[in-house]
């Protein structure tokens, strides 16, 4: 990828190559220099990944391209990979022979994932009897990976690509699987059986926040933890605890260490490198416990041939080999992680503990606890730039947390190692280390509740971008260099202040603002078949109408708005519209307001059946201020909101939930926006008695996602949009939107956007015209 970016001749690349391996060993000769030779190091691996992506280059031209979701889709093939079973799926990984899209045969050799969603005790039976290796077939419905739909999202797709899968097939019925070979994979089998009963004996012994902990730290897989959690660890500045890592190796080779500690030196040593290699493999052989497992390997073969080691070397011998191998790991989060981390501890933990052990301090716990804070201190460091593109968030109050939540997860872990040895031979004496290990790790989330809930936890950064990031490591190489060579405390001080002040100022060159103050910003993000539309005020207020759907699957709240807002960095909406107690429009809301992004809530005329109640609990529980639709204008700074409900008129209160959709137009100057919710042909009869004239409006998001049941000719002629915002998901099950529908508005010359074709669309205006903005280019 980073030859794409610069593009070197081949001849370049190796001649540069050999120019890097040339000063290495000049300066292991002469110069003797630790940075030339981290110079040195750091060109020869990224060459090396360079030519070893280029000779590898193994670019997935996938056959499945051109289909985007198709139903009845039959695949063959055979089982290369189960993932551990999920509350609500059974997934794994399909490596085909063939796929039939209705009556087309493709013949091809592709990696798809596979999920199975159906009756809890069907999947149950389909996992146990499964195997690694097993020819199957699959019937179910095909769709890409989504890709970036919303500004800040995750590319899933690219993702999925970078594992080699093309695709994913979602089956809801076992009977649509059916294993036509007993043949599997001895070696895969193994794994998987191991992994198996581990998770198993963890579920059993442990309750179920410390066994999906667990899960995370021992197996590498996160996805019993929930959305909240995940989110208060990263307030913490804690995350790193849930991503397998070198620190997770270290527990592991700790344990080991003590456990075999009355054994002979070699005896000891084979064995603790065979029990890394295990945890290794258990874990899916992520970058950074190869990392961490290999650098401990070479450090216990150099302890016992009597050879001294150096961390650098290492660091940079283990990169070299996982770039040899995968060179695309270079771009993968957690080898990013975990490298920058152990790298910022060889190089920055040694000047922190020169400072604290040439000081006055006298007290050894003090000084221990320094130290300690001190490795925690040098990895944040290292690892800022990707915690801010990733996260956006800076944790204040990560130095604090990790002091006791870093011993508190050795604890965990050392414990349920305990736990399952035990528990595999006597499971009834192994219960009461689970009783202690679930009474742990009840205080470690507790404290990481707490801390991350605290309005100070950490200060929200936005779009911290490459640029950025070369900009922070060019200032703390700096900043290295000057600290290892002055011995004058004030001379650092200054520099130290110098670094951070220039950092703060050329971080903040290419800054945007994809929302910006001033103007009316529209956002109609792509929640698929649902509704949900973000506006930004010119006096900073918001406004959210709508928020998607919520199904056993997937929750548009939680996945998808929430994230919006946290890259926008939106804290709060101040102003939530329900238009309708539908699920695709009001459902998302749930997770917001679980999640305190809500400060009130307009919604229609409450009502006696079970979904309104429910929704009226809710809020009443939640302690949400509720306002209810009515004929009425509201002012937000300089733009007025027109609310049309008549909530006292007969005809309107007889309409059909539909039809009593919230209807809103927002004037901003000369320009206007109407949102009419999912209203059909009577509400619109209704409002073109009404308010036939005042209907005209720049913008229309078009009703019940462009279904014929709405858009009559006379409603869209008298709204007469410019441009008309259909929000809809790919090939949905209701064929919308209608294509009347989409000929109506063509008559009209109206600009149709579509969330299915485009993703979220984002619209700008000073009240004097509306702009298209490009936000995939920001």
């Amino acid at each position: 990828m980073i030859g794409n970016l610069f593009p070197i001749l081949n001849a370049a690349v190796i001649s540069l190559l050999f120019l890097s391996a040339v000063l290495l060993v000049l300066n292991y000769k002469y110069l003797k220099s630790t940075y030339f030779k981290i110079a040195a190091l750091i060109l020869l691996s990224l060459f090396i990944g360079i030519l070893n992506s280029r000779v590898q280059s193994n670019e997935i031209i996938s056959q499945l391209t051109g289909f985007s979701k198709e139903k009845n889709v039959i695949a063959y093939g055979f089982i290369k990979e189960i993932e551990l079973e999920k509350d609500y799926e059974i997934s794994f990984i399909l490596q085909t022979d063939s796929i039939l899209f209705e009556n087309k045969l493709i013949k091809t050799r592709e990696k798809l994932l596979c999920r199975l969603r159906n009756d809890s005790n069907e999947r149950k039976i389909f996992y146990e009897k499964t195997k690694p290796g097993n020819k199957i077939l699959i019937r179910g419905t095909f769709q890409q990976g989504r890709d970036i739909r919303n500004p800040g999202e995750f590319d899933y797709r690219k993702y999925l690509i970078s594992k080699g899968i093309t695709g994913i097939i979602t089956s809801y019925d076992s009977a649509s699987v059916i294993i036509l070979s007993d043949d599997y994979s001895l070696f895969s089998n193994i794994i998987f059986q191991a992994r198996k009963e581990i998770d198993e004996l963890i579920h059993k012994l442990h309750n179920k926040q410390t066994a999906g902990l667990l899960r995370g730290l021992l197996l590498a897989d996160r996805t019993e933890i929930d959305y909240e959690t995940k989110q208060n660890f990263v307030n913490s500045g804690v995350i790193h605890i849930l991503a397998v890592s070198g620190l997770h190796v270290g527990y592991i080779l700790l344990f080991f260490l003590l456990v075999f500690g009355r054994l002979n030196i070699y005896t000891r040593s084979v064995l603790t490198i065979l029990g890394l290699i295990f945890f290794m493999t258990i874990t899916g052989v992520p970058a950074s416990v190869f990392r961490a497992t290999l650098m401990s390997v070479i450090l216990i073969i150099s302890f016992l041939s009597g050879r001294s080691t150096n961390l650098v070397n290492s660091i940079a011998l283990s990169a070299v080999i996982i770039l040899l191998l995968k060179p695309d790991e270079l771009f993968n989060p957690g080898f990013q992680l975990s490298y920058s981390a152990v790298l910022s501890i060889a190089l920055i933990y040694p000047i922190i503990q020169k400072m604290i052990l040439q000081s006055s301090i006298t007290n050894k716990y003090a000084e221990n606890i320094l130290l300690f804070a001190a490795v925690s201190l040098s990895a944040q460091i290292g690892t800022l730039p990707f915690t801010l593109v990733y996260f956006n968030k800076l944790s204040v109050i990560a130095l604090f947390a990790n002091l006791i939540v870093i011993p508190l997860a050795g604890i965990i872990v050392g414990m349920a190692v305990i736990t399952l040895l035990i528990g595999s031979v006597l499971p009834a004496i192994a219960i009461y280390f689970s009783i202690i290990n679930n009474i742990v790790t009840s205080l470690m989330m507790e404290l990481i509740r707490f801390t991350g809930s605290l309005d100070f936890a950490f200060i929200r950064i936005n779009n911290f971008s490459l640029f950025d990031s070369l900009i922070f490591y060019f200032f703390i190489s700096i900043l290295i260099f000057t600290l290892r060579k002055s011995e004058n405390f004030k001379f650092k001080l200054i520099i130290i202040l110098a670094v951070i002040t220039n950092i703060l100022i050329f971080t903040q060159l290419d800054d945007k603002k994809l929302l910006p103050d001033g103007i009316l910003s529209l956002l109609m993000i792509d929640v698929g078949q649902g509704d949900s539309f973000l506006l930004k005020f010119p006096n900073g207020k918001t406004a959210l109408i709508d928020a998607g759907v919520i199904d056993p699957f997937f929750d548009s709240g939680e996945k998808i708005i929430i994230p919006v807002l946290d890259y926008l960095g939106i804290e709060k909406i101040d102003y939530g519209f329900v238009s309708h107690l539908d699920t695709d429009h009001y459902a998302g809301f749930v997770s917001l307001i679980s999640n305190n992004k809500v400060k009130e809530i307009y919604r229609p005329e409450p009502d006696s059946t079970d979904k309104s109640l429910r929704f009226e609990n809710f809020l009443d529980r939640m302690k949400i201020p509720k306002n209810t639709y009515y004929k009425s204008k509201k002012e937000i700074g300089n733009v007025a909101l027109y609310i049309f409900n008549e909530i006292d008129n007969d005809y309107f209160n007889k309409l059909s939930l539909n039809d009593r959709s919230g209807i809103m137009k927002i004037v901003y100057g000369k320009k206007s926006f109407l949102f009419v919710g999912d209203a059909e042909f009577p509400a619109e009869k209704h409002y073109l008695a009404h308010y036939r004239k005042f209907l005209d409006s720049d913008v229309l998001k078009v009703g019940h996602h462009g279904s014929n049941t709405g858009s009559s000719k006379e409603f869209l002629e008298a709204v007469s949009p410019d441009i008309s915002l259909i929000s809809v998901g790919i090939k949905n099950k209701f064929r919308h939107p209608s294509e009347i529908v989409l000929q109506r508005l063509r008559d009209l010359n109206s600009v149709i956007f579509r969330t299915d074709s485009l993703g979220a669309v984002l619209l700008q205006s000073d009240g004097n015209k509306i702009k298209i903005i490009r936000w995939r280019d920001f």
